[in-house]
């Protein structure tokens, strides 16, 4: 039977994803130093060959990994399509999903192990860093299309630093609640209220040029401006 170049492409690009489904259940249970390329090959039913055939490396399938992770739940391509389409609604909610609960609680799992990675594999470390860049390049992008103007440039990259620690610090919070069988609901819900909160703040702050890093996020008795924007200051709580 004749099978032509994109028949074979196609069953490679599916056997790779294979390896990187399997790869990641194991990293996952086991962790990457936990896991070999014979296990790998193993649970593929392949031999290792074949592994090596489509991933010159353990190290290949990692990155691999984290890569189409972070892509994943990047989605870029929502983004843009909302900035394109000029609609606010939908970049406001693509915002929004960095203080979501997502039920692939395998994915959390993996995202220490990747930290820890980065800290003795200078590839990782390097792929990491890349990661870090984009998703504030997409935050800055996205909170320039939901509340433009030079102005509030400044206030921008501010809120979108806060929005990704504030990502990734749930990121690190799922796990551990997870581990203590305790719930996410009530913790994504406060830091969506965070988030939602300093952007209508933004959305409102015409006059006021005040820098997010010389505010609180916390409720204050008394706001700096009627625009909401909330000054340096001693707070109660």
């Amino acid at each position: 039977m004749h099978c032509s170049k994109e028949d074979r492409a196609s069953r490679a690009a599916r056997r790779r994803e294979h390896i990187l489904e399997t790869s990641r259940r194991l990293f996952i249970e086991n962790g990457f130093h936990g896991t070999g390329v014979a296990q790998i090959a193993g649970a593929n039913g392949v031999k290792v060959g074949q592994i090596y055939r489509d991933f010159a490396s353990k190290e290949d399938i990692i990155a691999a990994i984290a890569r189409r992770d972070f892509l994943q739940f990047l989605d870029e391509a929502s983004l843009n399509a909302a900035i394109l389409t000029s609609n606010r609604a939908a970049v406001r909610e693509w915002i929004l999903t960095f203080t979501s609960y997502d039920e692939d609680v395998d994915g959390y799992r993996l995202m220490p192990e990747i930290m820890a990675e980065s800290a003795r594999n200078p590839r990782i470390a390097k792929l990491q860093e890349e990661m870090r860049d984009r998703v504030r390049a997409a935050l800055v992008a996205a909170l320039t299309a939901y509340v433009p103007g030079e102005r509030r440039e400044e206030a921008r990259c501010d809120l979108a630093d806060l929005i990704a620690t504030l990502g990734s610090g749930l990121c690190q919070w799922v796990i551990m609640a997870e581990q203590g069988g305790r719930g996410h609901s009530t913790l994504c819900a406060q830091l969506r209220s965070i988030v939602e909160r300093e952007l209508d703040a933004l959305e409102r702050c015409e006059t006021c040029d005040t820098p997010l890093s010389n505010r609180r996020i916390f409720q204050v008795t008394v706001p700096t401006c009627g625009c909401g924007m909330i000054a340096d200051r001693e707070f109660h709580g």
